[in-house]
């Protein structure tokens, strides 16, 4: 993460919960918890997305037989 980031991000934290805190009752000791969790989710709106999930190992169906290869040899040709 973008270190110069971080002051703003604090800065937009202590103002998220300085609103809250005016419209909701919150007593002084919660004020510093309120705080770190509104830090928190600015960090993770900024955080990059996870990277997406492997995509599945596609199988055949259970019980079916692979075609046996075309080799030409083994099968004698049939004339018409």
């Amino acid at each position: 993460m973008n270190d110069r980031l971080r002051p703003e991000l604090r800065e937009l934290a202590v103002k998220i919960a300085t609103s809250y805190a005016r419209s909701n009752p919150v007593s002084v000791e919660a004020l510093p918890s309120i705080i770190v969790m509104a830090y928190q989710g600015l960090e993770a709106c900024i955080a990059p997305p996870p990277p997406p999930p492997p995509e599945p190992v596609k199988r055949g169906r259970r019980g079916a037989k692979a075609a046996p290869k075309a080799t030409g040899r083994g099968r004698k040709a049939t004339s018409r």
